[in-house]
C-alpha cells in the first residue's frame, strides 16, 4: 500500500512540475492559479501591529464532517511549500487542515521570542476559534531557515507545537539563535522545561559540509534523555535543494501515524 501511494505522490509531484511550467509558458490573459478549498486570511500581529497573511487549506469533507476536530500542519514559506505540501498531505494523511505561515513583518531571526508570541497570541487563536482545529495536535513544518525556527521553538518554547518536522535546518551558521539553542546542552534535568514533543529531522545525504551541524543537533537532543522527548532521524537523497520533496514524503508517513492515534 505504501509503495502504491508513493507512485501516486511521484506522479502528482510531476504533475505539478509541468502545470507550473505551462503557466509560466502562457500569456497574462491566463487565469490565475486557485487551489481548492484554500483561503487567504489577512491577520493582524496584535505586538507590531501589521498586518499578515495566512494560507489556509481545509480538507476534502471538512463542510460535511462537522463532528471532527482537525489536526493542523502549520508551515513557513507558503508560496514554495504550499503545493507539495497540499498533495503529500491529502493522500498520506487526508483529514488535516494545513496553514502556511508568512514572515511576520517587523520581526527576524534576531527576536524569534517575538514571532511565538505571535503564533501563540494571534495565529492559533484565529485558527482554533474560526476553524475546528484541535490545538492538541499541532505540528510545525520547516525546512532550512523555517526549520532553524522550528528547532529554537522546540528548545526555548516547548508545548508550542506537539510535533516538529525539521528539513535540513540551517545550522551551519555564526547567529545568535543557533547559541541559544546550544544552550540546552548546559542546564541541568532540573532546570530544564519537559519538550513533550515529537520530533522528526531530515536531510540530504548529499548536504557536505552541513551535515556535521545537523548531526550535532541530533546528538544533543539524545543526549538530553527527556522520556517527553520522541525523535525520528532520516537521511534522504539529495542535496540542500533537491531532499525537500523526499523530506515532505518521509515526514508525512511519519506523521500520519502519530496524529491518527
Amino acid at each position: 500500500m505504501k509503495t502504491t501511494k508513493l507512485l501516486i505522490l511521484t506522479c502528482v509531484l510531476s504533475l505539478n512540475t509541468v502545470y507550473a511550467q505551462e503557466n509560466n509558458a502562457n500569456d497574462d490573459t491566463q487565469k490565475a492559479y486557485e487551489m481548492p478549498r484554500t483561503q487567504v486570511i489577512q491577520i493582524s500581529n496584535s505586538e507590531t501591529d501589521t498586518l499578515n497573511t495566512l494560507y489556509i487549506k481545509l480538507p476534502e469533507g471538512y463542510e460535511k464532517n462537522t463532528d471532527l476536530k482537525y489536526p493542523v500542519i502549520y508551515f513557513t514559506h507558503p508560496v514554495e511549500h504550499i503545493e507539495i505540501l497540499s498533495a503529500v498531505s491529502e493522500i498520506l494523511i487526508e483529514d488535516v487542515i494545513i496553514v502556511g505561515l508568512t514572515w511576520s513583518k517587523g520581526i527576524n531571526y534576531g527576536n524569534l521570542d517575538s514571532y511565538v508570541n505571535f503564533l501563540r497570541n494571534d495565529v492559533f487563536k484565529m485558527v482554533e476559534s474560526n476553524y475546528r482545529a484541535d490545538a492538541d495536535r499541532r505540528t510545525y513544518f520547516g525546512y532550512s531557515s523555517g526549520a532553524l525556527v522550528g528547532a529554537y521553538i522546540l528548545s526555548k518554547h516547548p508545548n508550542t507545537f506537539k510535533n516538529f518536522i525539521l528539513g535540513s535546518p540551517a545550522l551551519g551558521v555564526d547567529h545568535e539563535v543557533i547559541r541559544k539553542i546550544y544552550e540546552l546542552e548546559s542546564t541541568t534535568a532540573e532546570e530544564r522545561k519537559k519538550l513533550n514533543a515529537n520530533v522528526f529531522i531530515s536531510y540530504g545525504i548529499l548536504e557536505g559540509k552541513d551535515i556535521p551541524h545537523f548531526e550535532k543537533f541530533i546528538t544533543m537532543l539524545k543526549s538530553i534523555n527527556d522520556e517527553s522527548l520522541t525523535l525520528q532521524h532520516v537521511v534522504v537523497e539529495g542535496n540542500h535543494q533537491t531532499a525537500m520533496p523526499m523530506t515532505t514524503v518521509r515526514s508525512m508517513y511519519w506523521l500520519s501515524d502519530l496524529i491518527k492515534e
